[in-house]
């Protein structure tokens, strides 16, 4: 069953973060991401949030696996503390 995953982190670099976005994009929407996007907060600058329809909740978790470490070092975001959120459509 697919599911709408948000992750969301502050990020010291947004531009960084934007560019690792653009490079791992493709490798992710191998794995079962439809339509990711990244936005920004309006409150803060520095807070993104990542959007994707995932094919499954475990192919997210084997995308995140595979590439979540090197994702997380080309965007400046290692180390740090992610929210996420699953949902399901009703």
């Amino acid at each position: 069953m697919s599911v709408l995953v948000q992750m969301r982190v502050t990020a010291p670099d947004v531009d960084q973060f934007v560019a690792a976005h653009n490079k791992f994009a493709p490798l992710f929407a191998e794995m079962g991401a439809k339509d990711r996007r990244v936005f920004r907060s309006e409150s803060d600058p520095n807070e993104v949030t990542l959007m994707a329809d995932w094919e499954s909740h475990d192919a997210m978790h084997a995308a995140s696996e595979k590439y979540g470490d090197d994702f997380n070092k080309e965007a400046g975001t290692e180390g740090l503390e992610w929210e996420t959120r699953i949902w399901h459509e009703l």
